[in-house]
């Protein structure tokens, strides 16, 4: 009975940690697969200095990593030598990241969840100690209850084909917006919108399937019928949630028939789409609204008050910001 209960314990904190790492990988993938991961990368990677085209990679890398052990965790192969000390060493590496957000006073999301779980930093840095300790455990006090089989090849055929799978199921982007044109701001809504800096506008970043986005985009189609010569003119950028297959023309058409009104628009890939959202702002949110004043950003909504965005869209804020110009 004692070693049978030792046994079921075993497999209990086997279990529990493939289902953090799966739920973790899925969860870089919401609310869809390529919005997720170019979320992922726009606002975590280059957090830490990891930007441009080898945060494409590393975060697929990563994703794959994570599936990996997730699944490997519940396998009989080199546990003991290979599998355990790996996610040991993975938990312990993020770990120092997230125990230096701390000291820095760092308590926004640090995205081990993506935006399916938002979690602190001093939360995930328990959740992993916690995590490193079942596993110590596993390597210590239960390891003659765990039987390695030594067999090399289903661990490097499971991490090279969830890897590969990676690179096929989430495409790259092909990003050609410069540094230069980032930082200069403006620039970048002009490529799609030649007149954004004449009068007064409003450039929106919706995703064509979002919820919130849709029902952000009601409100400003209700601001325009109520305040004909009051609410500017609206420019969208819509993120391509289904690049890199051309699906977005029916999205877009059903987003537009939903609100009820059709407006000025493009679609482009989500790499470019982050890119050009978080250029004036880091952490940035959809549904987002900017109100322009001669090509000058004058206010910038983002996020949904139902998440506890900062600084979300309101008509009544809209109003009163536009009012203040006048």
């Amino acid at each position: 009975m004692k070693n049978l209960n030792r046994k079921y314990m075993v497999w209990g904190i086997r279990i529990i940690i493939s289902i953090l790492f799966m739920v973790s990988a899925v969860a870089k993938l919401y609310p869809s697969p390529l919005m997720g991961i170019s979320s992922f990368e726009t606002k975590y990677l280059s957090a830490i200095g990891i930007d441009g085209s080898f945060a494409v990679i590393l975060s697929r890398l990563l994703i794959g990593f994570e599936f990996t052990l997730g699944l490997l965790i519940l396998l009989p192969y080199y546990l003991k030598r290979i599998v355990i000390p790996s996610t040991v060493a993975l938990l312990g590496a993020f770990s120092v990241h997230l125990f230096i957000q701390v000291v820095g006073g760092d308590s926004s999301n640090c995205g081990c969840f993506g935006e399916l779980i938002p979690m602190t930093p001093l939360q995930a840095l328990v959740k992993n100690i916690l995590s490193i300790g079942l596993l110590l455990l596993l390597l210590t006090s239960f390891k003659s209850e765990i039987k390695d089989q030594k067999n090399i090849h289903p661990l490097l055929y499971s991490g090279l084909i969830i890897s590969l799978l990676m690179f096929i199921l989430l495409p790259q982007g092909s990003n050609n917006i410069s540094r230069a044109q980032v930082e200069s701001g403006d620039s970048i809504y002009a490529q799609y919108f030649p007149n954004v800096a004449e009068g007064n506008k409003l450039v929106c970043f919706f995703a064509p399937t979002c919820p919130h986005c849709m029902e952000t985009a009601k409100q400003l189609v209700e601001l325009k019928q109520k305040f004909p010569g009051l609410i500017p003119e609206l420019k969208i950028i819509f993120m391509d949630e289904s690049w890199p297959i051309d699906g977005s023309p029916l999205e877009i058409e059903a987003f537009f028939k939903e609100i009820g009104s059709k407006f000025d628009y493009v679609s482009i890939e989500p790499n470019a789409f982050w890119t050009i959202f978080e250029s004036h702002q880091k952490g940035m949110e959809v549904p987002g609204v900017f109100y322009l004043q001669g090509g000058v950003h004058k206010a910038l909504y983002s996020g949904s008050a139902e998440y506890g965005a900062e600084n979300p869209f309101t008509a009544l804020g809209l109003i009163d910001q536009i009012k203040k110009e006048y």
